[in-house]
């Protein structure tokens, strides 16, 4: 049986001209290998390969454009790792900097209190998994109006040993068919509206009903126009956002909540990423 490092070098030859991103052939070998870590694949590259057939099954799926996160059913997400599958998406760069954002302002408005959290659209649960772990007297709800991504959410809310509720349905209403009232609201909705932007691999393999918004941002604009139902007083409203969707939230800010106190923050790209309002009282 050939060892890691004759298949990873194999492997780099076969995709040399096709811009490919080589650190998923070693996820690849680490995953069949049951490696923990980078270092791991070095430290041990002179084993023989576990499985070649599934190394080869694999790297076919991967030379045809399948995310590596899909075939390995593993994505890191602040440095822990999540299910995932072609129900949901794969977690991003950008949602890590709007958790980091939202603990950072959680803490800024609520103090040591305990609070209550709602992730409309959770998807895997990884926002949802997050905060529980930074807040773990916290009450976390997560909803999605998708049962085949809450199944997943419910893989990862047991492989975390995390107190998560999930909830079916869209937008709030989940809450109020529980009457819950919550004090913080966070989301990262559906929020493309050009189709043409998306990368070929992403359309072909991510659920799309969870990347483009066929409703011109109208769960946005049902959260903000409704969002007096479900809020505990002060309330905090946390958006996931389209890079060019600054001149939309501003239009709905100022028709469904003109009062609220509100900033848009820039990710590390600086493109539009954050959107954080806060509603101090009706």
């Amino acid at each position: 049986m050939p060892s890691l490092r004759s298949l990873y070098e194999s492997a780099l030859r076969d995709v040399a001209f096709n811009h490919f991103n080589e650190i998923d052939i070693r996820l690849l070998l680490c995953s069949i290998q049951g490696l923990n870590s980078m270092s791991d694949f070095y430290l041990r590259s002179d084993e023989e390969i576990a499985d070649l057939q599934l190394f080869r099954s694999h790297f076919a799926r991967l030379l045809n454009g399948e995310p590596v996160q899909y075939i390995i059913n593993k994505a890191s997400f602040l440095g822990d790792d999540y299910y995932v599958d072609s129900r949901v998406l794969i977690p991003r760069m950008e949602t890590e900097e709007v958790v980091r954002f939202a603990e950072k302002r959680i803490a800024e408005v609520f103090m040591n209190k305990d609070i209550s959290i709602v992730d409309i659209g959770t998807g895997s649960g990884i926002i949802a998994i997050a905060l529980k772990k930074k807040y773990p007297y916290a009450k976390i709800l997560a909803s999605d109006i998708s049962q085949d991504a809450l199944d997943v959410a419910a893989i990862n809310v047991a492989a975390h040993k995390a107190s998560v509720d999930l909830l079916h349905g869209s937008a709030l209403d989940p809450l109020l068919s529980h009457g819950y009232k919550v004090d913080v609201l966070i989301s990262n909705p559906p929020y493309i509206t050009n189709v043409s932007e998306i990368d070929k691999n992403v359309s072909d393999y991510e659920p799309r009903g969870a990347l483009v918004d066929s409703s011109n941002q109208l769960i946005y604009q049902t959260i903000l126009a409704n969002y007096r139902y479900v809020a505990k007083y002060p309330f905090l409203i946390i958006f996931e956002i389209g890079y060019d969707m600054r001149e939309k939230v501003e239009d709905l800010i100022k028709r469904f909540v003109p009062s609220a106190k509100w900033e848009i923050i820039k990710d590390i790209n600086q493109k539009d990423r954050i959107l954080s309002i806060l509603i101090e009282q009706e």
